[in-house]
């Protein structure tokens, strides 16, 4: 059994649960994903000199981008049975309780960085996209009637 240290978001699950700064019901991916472009030079720096704690920054970066999942879909972060609610979520990336079952086991390995900013960008870009295809739906039915 791994140490859950060494590969499980767990020793930052209460981080993941606090509520968004302006209440219970509002969710901020814009934060999550803040948090990660301002984290990930250093997780790089910690890979590229081999760094023992570069696992402790990737498990904050995972808690990040299960932020990011969660809270861009409008659902509360719930890690009891994490991928049994991802599976539920309607914006994610292709395969992601796989890739992301990897990155949490095997967080010491460059490759699990490199698939985690894989996996930042495309939910970032989905989020985007589904924002800007609301945005015009609302703006479409706003004008109707509107001469």
């Amino acid at each position: 059994m791994k140490d859950r240290a060494e590969g499980q978001p767990d020793r930052y699950c209460s981080e993941a649960h606090e509520n968004p700064v302006d209440g219970a019901n509002s969710f901020h991916p814009e934060e999550a994903y803040q948090n990660w472009e301002e984290g990930k030079g250093l997780i790089s720096t910690l890979f590229k000199t081999r760094d023992a704690s570069s696992a402790d920054e990737m498990g904050r970066a995972i808690l990040w981008f299960h932020q990011l999942l969660f809270w861009s879909n409008g659902s509360e972060v719930d890690l009891s049975d994490w991928q049994k609610a991802v599976e539920r979520l309607e914006l994610k990336p292709h395969n992601v309780v796989d890739r992301l079952t990897f990155i949490q086991e095997n967080p010491r390995l460059a490759h699990s960085f490199l698939q985690l900013q894989e996996l930042f960008e495309e939910q970032w870009k989905r989020y985007a996209k589904d924002r800007a295809m609301k945005s015009i739906k609302k703006g479409s039915t706003s004008n109707v009637g509107v001469e």
